[in-house]
């Protein structure tokens, strides 16, 4: 891997100094994130501590959401470890693509339900507020023999808050504005949660308005649009017997956008509406003293819709002259288009102990998925001749419509070995079997051992299969005419196919932690976007096989609590791509990302404190560019002035960066140039 540039010298200098003071470290009187100890639950499906786990696992905790200043999980994503944000698609999206892989390969769950896509086939994270969110848990590495179809390079699980056994309760008012007077930003996030007798609740809302923003002048396209999010989520549980926990939940958020979009035919004005909707409800049966039986059942719903319009109603004027005769044409577009999707699933689990060094987990899932695509632009255009041949005006009207439904539906059979009956090692072994409407049946095998060494070292590997069903988007609909490109169905697709080998170690004494993780992918079938006619505009892209590709990196983390407080921390991630057909890197996957941060907490005096270093290294954009990376500076203050509320302040983008420029990422990380923001936290 070519990557060992400066910015990647100076990465391992700063780990190799650090290892090298992990003798010296003192306790610091709170150190942000996980701990070896943390319970997860996405790696396996049981409750594990991550120090028990084989596997690459990142758990986000309240708390660094909290001390990011983040709005939605988009913003969080962006700083956690080899999750590259950005990805250029239209319709300004938020997505998560993990060890270089598409995030159409990323799995990403709500409480352990998929999140629905909507335009073009895409997740959009930014939808979803950071206010609901309790802690995320990112598992990397194929997770298919659980999860199925989708979770080739990971799986992100997105927890909202639950139900608390004493009264708990929160708001939270912050504002915020960039540097050049735009963005004005408001959010209010608000949360009670607790229990009474039998019954466990916890309910949140968050409201969030902010101003649109332009960096780029030189045309009318805003780089940001108007943005409004209102959301909220409830959870309850009810202790039926000692034996039997009813659970439910929903999860609501209404997100609109409202902007100004430039393309070839003119300048439009452009509103967005969407409305994601996640109802479920299950049982937690105790069949034994060490054995229980999930039944689980969900629907989600998901409407997406976009109006354009000429800008303020005003036609694109055109006008040639031919033969003494002057032509002038007003054209008006609107364009209104409309994306539902919906699933229902079912799910049953049972896990349970067979001679004390087995713990089984086996299930079934069943999933229904139907998506509906339907779009109409009118053109109308006013014909106007003058000169030797006069005439007009002259009123033309064409429509183009499209409407396109499918359903598909999914059954999925897993079971899974937790093994322990070779101390020291683990090793947890599973197997998954999915039989797809439109692909027939799939195989997905992992083996994953961990052995401890010692008390401070543990080794792990593993080796996973895994594939991804081509959405209905990209088989049956594709898109209408976007800025970027025209985008065709193609319904002969196969699914993508990975392999997956990965080998890691961690290391823990006292203020020190430390893991590495070598990692490779490989994927046959991958499904990209092939220019198929490029004299149309703009150019016209479908969706095609692609024979094979590969991607493998290096994963570095280290904290190190240091003296009166400080915690240093460091999360590095080098990255070599292939298309292994054509020899070429896979696009927008950076060779280099580094989180830095160094965190600060004083409890005497009520003080918590970061500064964040968030850098990207080169990537293709194209096959034949090759763009820059960037690096942010973020910082983050808060004070305790009373027993249950703090003072927060923030800036994003100390350095004014443009991470725009070369990404095309509209929206992302650093667009906005510096943004400052404070607020109010108050807890019960």
């Amino acid at each position: 891997m070519n990557v060992l540039n400066s910015r990647s010298c100076r990465i391992l200098m700063v780990a190799a100094i650090i290892g090298s003071a992990s003798s010296q470290a003192w306790a610091a009187d709170t150190v942000p994130g996980w701990t070896a100890d943390e319970i997860v639950i996405t790696a396996t499906r049981t409750e594990n501590p991550v120090s028990k786990l084989p596997m690459a696992v990142e758990v986000i905790t309240r708390q660094e959401i909290e001390e990011s200043g983040s709005l939605n999980l988009a913003d969080v994503l962006a700083e956690a470890e080899d999750v590259n944000a950005l990805e250029p698609v239209n319709g300004r999206l938020g997505v998560a693509k993990l060890r270089g892989l598409g995030s159409s390969l990323t799995l990403v769950l709500i409480d352990g339900y998929r999140l629905q896509s909507g335009f073009q086939g895409y997740s959009d994270l930014r939808e979803i507020p950071a206010g609901m969110i309790e802690r995320i848990e990112i598992v990397r590495g194929s997770g298919s023999a659980l999860y199925g179809s989708d979770a080739v390079g990971g799986v992100i699980n997105i927890i909202t808050r639950k139900p608390t056994k004493d009264l708990h309760g929160g708001l939270s008012i912050s504002g915020g504005e960039s540097r050049a007077g735009e963005a004005g930003t408001v959010e209010t996030d608000g949360w009670v949660s607790g229990s009474a007798g039998k019954l466990g609740f916890a309910v949140a809302g968050t409201y969030y308005d902010r101003d649109r923003y332009d960096r780029d002048q030189s045309d009318l396209m805003t780089d940001g649009d108007d943005r409004r999010i209102a959301s909220g989520s409830a959870s309850l549980t009810c202790d039926l017997t000692p034996g039997v926990k009813l659970t439910g939940g929903i999860v609501y958020a209404d997100n609109s956008l409202d902007g100004i979009r430039t393309q070839n035919s003119g300048d439009f004005d452009r509103w967005v509406d969407s409305d994601r909707l996640l109802v479920h409800a299950g049982a937690e049966i105790k069949t034994g003293e060490e054995s229980n039986l999930s039944l689980k059942v969900a629907r989600s719903t998901y409407d997406w819709r976009s109006d354009m319009d000429n800008h303020d109603g005003v036609p694109t004027v055109t006008s040639a002259t031919a033969s003494g005769t002057t032509t002038t044409t007003e054209t008006t577009m609107a364009s209104r288009t409309k994306v539902s999707q919906d699933y229902d699933q079912f799910d049953a689990r049972w896990t349970g102990r067979i001679a004390e060094v087995h713990r089984l987990t086996t299930g079934v899932e069943y999933r229904t998925e139907t998506r509906t695509d339907s779009g109409s632009t009118v053109t109308t255009k006013v014909v106007t001749k003058t000169g030797l041949v006069n005439s007009g005006p002259t009123t033309m009207v064409a429509t183009d419509k499209t409407d396109i439904s499918h359903d598909v539906d999914n059954l999925g059979l897993y079971l899974q070995d937790e093994f322990t009956g070779l101390k020291p090692l683990t090793i947890i072994a599973g197997v998954r079997y999915d039989d797809h409407s439109d692909f027939g049946s799939e195989y997905s095998p992992k083996v994953a051992v961990l052995l401890p060494v010692d008390s401070h070292l543990k080794l792990r590997a593993s080796y996973g299969e895994g594939f991804r069903a081509p959405s209905i988007y990209e088989l049956y609909t594709g898109s209408l005419t976007t800025r970027r490109s025209i985008v065709l169905s193609n319904p002969d697709l196969k699914a993508e196919r990975s392999k997956t080998w990965e080998v890691g170690a961690d290391f823990s004494r006292g203020g020190f932690n430390a893991g590495v993780t070598a990692f490779r992918n490989e994927v046959r079938n991958m499904i990209s976007l092939v220019l198929a006619d490029d004299t149309t505009t703009p150019d016209t892209y479908q969706y095609q096989n692609l024979s094979k590709a590969m991607t493998r990196g290096i994963e570095i983390s280290a904290s190190l609590a240091l003296p009166h407080g400080f915690t240093l921390s460091d999360r590095v991630s080098f990255l070599d791509t292939e298309n292994l057909d054509t020899g070429e890197a896979l696009f927008f996957a950076p060779d280099v990302a580094n989180v830095l941060r160094l965190d600060y907490a004083n409890s005497r005096f009520g003080l918590k404190g970061n500064v964040r270093v968030v850098s990207t290294g080169t990537q293709y954009s194209s096959a034949d560019e090759k763009i820059s990376g960037y690096t942010l500076v973020n910082c983050y203050l808060s004070k305790s002035v009373s027993k249950h509320a703090e003072l927060f302040a923030g800036v994003d983008n100390l350095f004014n960066d443009d991470a725009n420029t070369g990404y095309g990422n509209n929206e992302g990380a650093g667009a906005m140039g510096t943004y400052f923001y404070g607020g109010l936290n108050f807890k019960l």
